[in-house]
């Protein structure tokens, strides 16, 4: 029974690792799925480093005013930006790659025709908010200002959309190195772009210039780089799929868009809905404070969800194309190891960020702490999401969760402007976000009944 233990210690009695073990580990590291995963997530450690490093460049060059008014910023544009979200993104994404997965050129040029065609839709209404925000914001805040501002912000996703095709390429054909690295580019030298123009004092316009600029940059970077890659895997030109679209399907891909899209939109709600309600009750300061706390909170989702999430997305489809068994057991175990490691590092986050937190960022940010636990513990439920979405996408069940985001949503609105004359704007706020966790948690029953299903069908087709 001792030697039985002793096999699966990690080390020998003398402090070496043992054989099989060292066996073991590198059998995992095999495996694709966590060999992209690892590779993602030295990439996005990279990326939170250069990230939080930003943050307290920004907020040293801002102070508390400026760093509110960037914020109120991206709580109009978050929240009214969703507007222009078609789901084209994560619509493309899981059919993209279902059909990789089959090599089925044919529905691979449908999907792209589709992605085409939506994101010159999604391109026209950004032109738009563009214009009109400057008279949005007088309206809301009483300036025009920050629809200014906003428009910078409305131009800078316009550029996105080419390379947001290119990354959904490259995690589809699983060259997650590649990817990675362009990503941490695209990071690095916007932040660059931004401390230079903070630096000559051009401030809040500054700061959201530099995201124009790279995104721009990276918009042609990924144009020139298609070709390669369509060479490389065999995916269709831009030119045939234009050519040879089909009506029939892009219009069921735009119906199970328009689902992701609302669900997408909705789950994207969280937090700008909040942080835009809170912005039109207190001062531009106290929603900066907000800001902070809630974006410290998401570090630990960032390090451990991001990368899973993503890779999922596109992993999990290409699983059902192939007809992978025991889907239900696998879908089951990788959702405890995220959750796991996701706890973990909350805990972790818990225990080091507020001691820090002021003399990182200066004294004036100290009460950010409190938003930041409060956020911290209830995003802990964000684990069983990251693997729950792509299954539904994939099912076409995605209106499941859209329907029960749109209820969360609206009573935690319907609560924080309700509760507002009771108590103090943060106290509700704090109320209405653990209600629209605990409804959105629902969503644990119907994923668990679709499980059911897929695993039904994967029997069947072993018996036929």
């Amino acid at each position: 029974m001792s030697r039985r233990k002793d096999s699966f210690r990690l080390w020998d009695r003398k402090g070496r690792i043992r054989p099989l073990m060292i066996k073991y580990l590198l059998q995992i590291v095999r495996i694709p799925f966590i060999r992209d995963v690892t590779t993602m997530q030295i990439g996005r450690l990279v990326m939170i480093a250069s990230s939080f490093l930003a943050s307290i460049l920004y907020v040293r060059f801002l102070g508390l005013a400026g760093y509110g008014e960037y914020s109120v910023v991206l709580a109009y544009t978050g929240t009214v930006g969703l507007l222009t979200n078609l789901g084209q993104q994560a619509t493309t994404l899981t059919f993209f790659a279902e059909a990789y997965g089959r090599k089925d050129y044919t529905a691979q040029t449908r999907v792209l025709y589709y992605y085409v065609l939506t994101s010159a839709g999604a391109a026209l209404l950004l032109i738009l908010l563009a214009f009109t925000s400057p008279m949005i914001t007088k309206q809301i805040y009483g300036q025009t200002a920050i629809g200014t501002l906003a428009s910078l912000v409305f131009a800078s996703s316009i550029f996105e959309l080419p390379f947001t095709f290119i990354s959904i390429v490259l995690q589809t054909t699983r060259e997650i190195r590649t990817l990675t690295i362009l990503e941490n580019t695209k990071n690095l030298l916007q932040i660059c772009i931004a401390v230079g123009l903070l630096m000559m004092g051009f401030g809040v316009p500054g700061l959201i210039a530099s995201s124009l600029i790279t995104a721009a940059c990276f918009s042609l970077i990924g144009i020139m780089l298609y070709p390669r890659l369509r060479r490389r895997h065999g995916l269709p030109e831009f030119r045939s799929a234009l050519c040879s679209g089909d009506l029939p399907h892009f219009w069921q891909y735009t119906k199970d868009g328009a689902w992701i899209a609302i669900d997408k939109s909705l789950g994207n709600l969280y937090p700008n809905i909040f942080l835009f309600t809170f912005s039109t009750q207190v001062s531009p300061a106290v929603v900066g404070l907000l800001r902070l706390g809630m974006k410290l909170a998401d570090l630990p989702a960032s390090f451990v969800l991001s990368s899973i999430s993503r890779l999922a997305s596109s992993a999990i489809p290409v699983m059902v194309g192939k007809g992978k068994n025991s889907l239900r057991s696998s879908l089951l175990r990788l959702t405890k190891h995220t959750a796991t490691l996701h706890v973990g590092i909350s805990l972790l986050a818990a225990l080091i960020i507020p001691p820090l937190l002021p003399l990182v960022y200066g004294p004036n940010f100290q009460p950010a702490v409190y938003p930041f636990l409060v956020i911290l513990f209830l995003n802990v439920s964000l684990a069983f999401h990251a693997i729950a979405t792509p299954i539904l996408r994939i099912s076409s069940k995605i209106h499941i969760a859209a329907i029960l985001n749109g209820i969360a949503t609206l009573v935690g609105i319907g609560l924080f402007f309700g509760l507002g004359t009771l108590m103090q704007p943060l106290w509700s706020l704090y109320i209405a976000l653990t209600v629209y966790h605990c409804i959105i948690g629902l969503l644990f029953f119907p994923v668990m009944k679709t499980l059911d299903q897929m695993s039904q069908k994967d029997g069947l087709r072993l018996v036929h």
